[in-house]
């Protein structure tokens, strides 16, 4: 499944929006709720003491003085039904409707029996007075809701109950309004966050598609940087990544090229002589000497070809031990053990073959190449009655293969540089194509390992000979075992 940054920021921003408005509403419905009732509370509470202004005290006990045409505007409300009623604290009804309901008195503070106890003149026993501050309560009257209010106050000895209660339709198309704002407001806010979306998001990706259609316009054979002056901080890290891969890419093109241009100039020469050959012969037919030239110009023909395809399969040694497994030294040497008696009794030379039981992690074509070509050049620059030993241990960190001889030996000055491509140095009495250690290097450095060269075995002749010396890792199971043993 594809990916797409579009996507994944619009879903990124779209539930947080989401969860924003959603939450907004809510908070803005409870605040519109909450100051809708305190602004119609407060003016029930203002009616109320209007109300109680009008009750007056008279020789049997309080009256409410209150005339039809305050009443009536008491009452006028365009939206609302306005009730109120007055009455002493016997519970007496002095005006308005006697039948409203009485408030639910749970409030210690404010509420009081009714009908009210008469105060005694016994102090222990005299009841608690009632709190002035107003009692709230939602009620229902004649078959709808309704909000009261009911105030207590004094007036001389007496005390008396002011409730005054409304319909809730104002209150309602109150909240109604707000809400409606509100959800206006937050239609806007998702309208702005879409627009911002649609047109901010693929303003923040201009820089990638810019990135893209550079690269797409690229050439095949154009590996340059890129320039990170234009590319953005979060994906610059990814850009500073491609561009290491592009250098990588552009140096194994380059080494390509030099192989190829190597491999070109060094089979001319064996080639034009084989052709050469191939022309002597033909103009004497039954020469033997011709005959015999032509069969070592091809030996050396092949053997360079050889070389050359082995460099190749070692410097793309990164990709082959990929998939590598565990490989047994001992078994790789065995195999070749015939041949290197072989040529060593043709030559008198004294061949020793030490070897332990080691793994290691790497692909085995190239390892075994490895050690033939140490071999190889062990066999051939050692002199006629010589020594070559082979190697193979364990010192605890890397598993160490040395191949030495009591050879000529190699001079220090030129110890790195006989590991360059068809390199010969001058002491050299032994012809070869200059590739051996070029492949060797290769194959190790692409397992991970280490290779020098040291003085050898000293000879007679006052040569000191050369020991090769190659570290490769230990495969780890074969390490734990070893542990363990």
């Amino acid at each position: 499944m594809q990916i797409s940054l579009r996507r994944k920021l619009l879903s990124a921003l779209a539930a947080p929006t989401v969860v924003l408005i959603i939450t907004a509403g809510a908070v803005a419905y409870s605040s519109a709720k909450w100051v809708v009732r305190n602004a119609y509370d407060g003016n029930l509470v203002n009616l109320a003491q209007a109300i109680a202004t009008h009750v007056h005290a008279a020789p049997d006990g309080l009256t409410l003085t209150l005339s039809p045409e305050v009443e009536a505007v008491l009452r006028t409300d365009t939206v609302a039904r306005i009730y109120f009623r007055v009455r002493d604290q016997n519970g007496r009804v002095l005006g308005g409707d006697a039948e409203l309901p009485i408030l639910d008195e749970t409030d210690n503070l404010a509420a009081i029996p009714v009908p009210y106890a008469p105060v005694t003149r016994d102090a222990a026993t005299r009841p608690t007075a009632p709190s002035g501050r107003p009692l709230f309560g939602d009620l229902e009257h004649a078959g709808q809701p309704i909000r009261a209010v009911r105030l207590f106050r004094s007036q001389g000895a007496s005390g008396f109950y002011v409730t005054v209660a409304e319909t809730l339709g104002k209150r309602d198309e109150a909240i109604d309004r707000l809400v409606l704002g509100f959800a206006w407001a937050g239609a806007l806010l998702l309208i702005s966050a879409a627009v911002a979306a649609r047109f901010g998001i693929p303003s923040g990706l201009a820089p990638l598609e810019r990135l893209e259609d550079s690269l797409r316009a690229r050439s095949g054979a154009d590996l340059s940087p890129i320039d990170l002056a234009g590319v953005p901080d979060e994906v610059r890290e990814v850009v500073h990544a491609l561009n290491g891969l592009l250098e990588r890419l552009r140096a194994a093109n380059a080494q390509q090229r030099e192989f190829l241009q190597d491999a070109a100039h060094q089979l001319r020469t064996p080639l034009a002589g084989l052709q050469m050959q191939l022309e002597l012969l033909e103009s004497r037919p039954e020469d033997a000497t011709a005959r015999a030239r032509l069969r070592q110009s091809v030996v050396r023909v092949t053997r360079l070809a050889n070389q050359l395809l082995a460099l190749a399969r070692a410097e793309s040694g990164d990709r082959l031990i990929a998939d590598a497994s565990e490989v047994d030294l001992a078994a790789l040497i065995d195999v070749m053990v015939e041949d290197w008696v072989d040529r060593a009794d043709a030559r008198g030379i004294d061949l020793g073959i030490d070897r332990a039981p080691l793994r290691v992690h790497g692909d085995p074509t190239l390892l075994q190449e490895l050690i033939a070509n140490l071999m190889d050049n062990a066999l051939k620059y050692c002199g006629a009655g010589g020594r070559v030993t082979l190697r193979c241990s364990d010192d605890g960190e890397a598993a160490v293969i040395e191949v030495s001889d009591d050879g000529p030996g190699i001079p220090r000055e030129v110890r790195e540089q006989v590991f360059e491509r068809f390199y010969r140095h001058f002491g050299a009495t032994t012809g070869g194509s200059g590739l051996g250690l070029s492949i060797a290097r290769e194959i190790v450095r692409s397992h991970g390992g280490r290779i020098s060269i040291d003085d050898g075995e000293p000879n007679s002749s006052g040569g000191r000979g050369t020991c090769v010396r190659v570290r490769l890792p230990i495969a780890q199971p074969a390490r734990a075992a070893q542990v363990q043993a």
